[in-house]
């Protein structure tokens, strides 16, 4: 598994440099359907989209979609497989065969759109940083020479050089690993989605946001390139959640007090 996921990295990301991928796989949808079951790609380490309870269930905001959709399709979200994945690792296990759709905090950016198609937005969000309460650090103008944790795969891995060339960036493989080394002050900062670090922020006194939400962009559902009618069928739920309220009421579920921090959907 491991080896597969490494060589179907390779190539993906072979395929980002060249600018083409061949639609050479079948319609996800048709896929699914003929399974009975779907699979969903979601982060078990970035709540609230996505994160793990003590009785090893998957929940968040994300998983909440996928069981939406899930219904939608066989009329029971029992039929669901909600597999884990990393920023890494979501694109390659999607190419594996894995998964049939990503749900996992995805951000829409003009390199993923050359190897995925992406639905309508669901979400919107932007970067932020995430400060010990005793820092100096006031924003990205103060991140000069300091070390500052990023999440491999992450947009904030590109994002943040344009942003604050001069910070250090230190990338780890998960949101938890990037926390632990911010409290163990290995780094000076956490550069993150904004509404992940504010859930942190607010159940931790010891840690803090500090300045403003930056370069926000759209979180939306990924699937293969050219998958055109598992990418219509997902748009009409998405517009459907809209209309009756249903995307509203998981943002009031899963954000609660944060609700004034939400960028609305267009």
């Amino acid at each position: 598994m491991k080896h597969k996921t490494t060589a179907i990295m390779i190539w993906v990301c072979c395929a980002l440099i060249c600018g083409t991928l061949a639609p050479v796989w079948a319609d996800g949808l048709a896929d699914a359907r003929g399974r009975g079951r779907l699979r969903v790609g979601v982060k078990t380490d970035f709540a609230p989209f996505g994160y793990e309870a003590p009785s090893g269930q998957i929940l968040g905001f994300d998983a909440d979609l996928a069981r939406y959709l899930a219904r939608a399709l066989f009329e029971d979200d029992a039929a669901l497989e909600l597999v884990p994945v990393t920023s890494g690792s979501r694109i390659p296990l999607l190419y594996s065969d894995l998964i049939d759709i990503i749900i996992a905090s995805m951000t829409v950016t003009g390199d993923r759109q050359r190897v995925l198609d992406f639905s309508k937005p669901y979400f919107i969000t932007g970067s932020l940083l995430l400060t010990l309460k005793e820092s100096p650090i006031q924003g990205v103008q103060d991140l000069g020479g300091r070390r500052v944790a990023v999440v491999t795969g992450a947009v904030q891995e590109k994002d943040l050089p344009v942003i604050a060339p001069q910070a250090r960036l230190v990338a780890y493989e998960s949101l938890p690993d990037a926390l632990h080394a911010l409290r163990s002050k290995k780094v000076e900062a956490l550069c993150q989605d904004d509404i992940a670090l504010l859930a942190e922020a607010r159940v931790d006194a010891n840690l803090r946001i500090a300045g403003q939400s930056f370069l926000p962009r759209p979180y939306a559902v990924a699937v293969r390139k050219g998958e055109a009618k598992f990418l219509a069928w997902i748009d009409a739920r998405l517009e459907k959640m809209k209309a009756d309220g249903t995307l509203q009421q998981l943002r009031r579920k899963h954000f609660m007090d944060m609700e004034v921090n939400l960028i609305p959907l267009p």
